[in-house]
């Protein structure tokens, strides 16, 4: 069972490559959490975790150049938000990494909260911005 399945009407941020790179890393929560469940070793897990982590910077540089091409005015409070984002994650793959080869509850749920809010609602903003600016 997955994480979250992906929903393409759900998580549309009317950024056609955008959606493409979010597909990808919800895919690969879900194969970490699928693994994880099948009590995948502590390597595996670390695998996937560094191409989450991997993905995601290269995602979040990807986004601050379209939203900043489109000229979002809310750039600087979504940039401050992907930095959240990323030191969370780091903070839960040290405790991993200095584990048992376990991931925690919390941590999922940091995943699953980052899809379905991130995504749904922050990302959402610029692809509208960038929507009305084609419109204009």
């Amino acid at each position: 069972m997955s994480l979250m399945p992906w929903d393409a009407q759900a998580f549309d941020v009317l950024v056609p490559a955008m959606n493409a790179q979010h597909e990808r890393l919800v895919a690969i929560m879900n194969t970490l959490y699928d693994r994880h469940g099948a009590g995948a070793s502590k390597q595996e897990l670390n695998s996937l975790l560094v191409q989450l982590r991997d993905a995601t910077v290269q995602h979040f540089a990807d986004e601050e150049r379209f939203f900043d091409s489109v000229g979002f005015p809310g750039a600087a409070a979504h940039k401050r938000i992907h930095q959240k984002l990323v030191a969370d994650f780091v903070r839960h793959y040290e405790a991993f990494a200095a584990g048992d080869g376990s991931l925690s509850k919390e941590f999922f749920n940091f995943l699953k909260l980052w899809l379905s809010a991130h995504i749904q609602h922050i990302d959402r903003k610029y692809g509208e911005h960038s929507a009305h600016q084609g419109a204009a």
